[in-house]
């Protein structure tokens, strides 16, 4: 099970890559504010989409703590709504930082793009779905639901892309904004390493058939093509959809290699481009 494991993380791993190339492409040539600050508010509204649901959650479970609730249970969401407090607080002083005035939640941008992300994952998770994008909160049932373990690791194993973005922008060095989104995404680059960390353990637990390698293959491939338009669409379109299509077939090509089964091939391959 250990090299199926492994040929996921390799396939995790060249989406990380082709997102990376996105956003090095937008890095390219000089941007100015006013382009950083668009892409800053749709970043701004993922990192903040959490807040709101996981704190409902909290609130639930607080009462219940070593009775339905675990510790160890409870101590994961309080610390998944620590970060992402953190990490929305960091993106929108630093939107202040560079524009040079106030943004409010209700400022940020959920791209169509994006919505299109949250459905793709709703179709594996609702339960994540709603947690990452803030759509609804999710109830205590459906977050304690079993039968889609496989599903929610899988799913987590593309959070964050990997940290792609965050891998790029602390590079940074030319220009004074650029120096400003290095040091604050530098912040965030270390939880979101973890999220992806946590979701190779989950799996590890569960890849006991090769039906099982198949459908965490099949949920990493679908939940991290539509990253990518997600990620291109945010930075202003930088590729183009052909060299998007280029980019899936690179991160394709070594999956197909590991010997995946048939059935798995025709359903990533048969579905409808986005």
């Amino acid at each position: 099970m250990q090299s199926r494991l492994d040929a996921l993380r390799r396939l995790a791993n060249g989406y990380r890559r082709a997102e990376q190339e996105i956003v090095r492409r937008y890095f390219q040539k000089p941007r100015s504010r006013r382009e950083h600050i668009r892409w800053l508010k749709a970043q701004a509204f993922k990192e903040h989409a959490a807040i709101r649901p996981l704190l409902n959650i909290l609130a639930v479970y607080h009462g219940r703590i070593d009775r339905e609730i675990g510790r160890r249970e409870f101590e994961e969401v309080a610390e998944k709504f620590a970060e992402e407090t953190k990490h929305a607080r960091l993106v929108m002083d630093l939107i202040e930082d560079i524009g040079g005035t106030s943004i409010k939640p209700r400022d940020l941008v959920w791209l169509p793009e994006d919505k299109k992300l949250a459905r793709v994952r709703a179709r594996y998770s609702k339960t994540f779905a709603a947690l990452l994008h803030g759509s609804k909160s999710p109830s205590e049932k459906e977050m304690r639901r079993k039968d889609e373990e496989i599903e929610r690791a899988a799913v987590t194993l593309t959070e964050g892309g990997g940290g792609a973005l965050y891998e790029v922008c602390i590079g940074l060095r030319k220009g004074i904004a650029e120096r400003k989104i290095a040091a604050a995404f530098r912040a965030i680059h270390a939880d979101e390493k973890d999220h992806k960390d946590a979701g190779a353990r989950r799996l590890a637990g569960l890849l006991r058939t090769a039906r099982d390698y198949e459908r965490a293959a099949e949920i990493v491939c679908e939940v991290s093509a539509q990253r990518l338009r997600m990620r291109n669409e945010q930075f202003g379109f930088p590729l183009t959809d052909a060299e998007l299509k280029e980019l899936e077939r690179r991160c394709r090509t070594p999956f197909r290699s590991d010997g995946i089964g048939a059935a798995t091939r025709r359903s990533v391959n048969s579905r409808p481009r986005r």
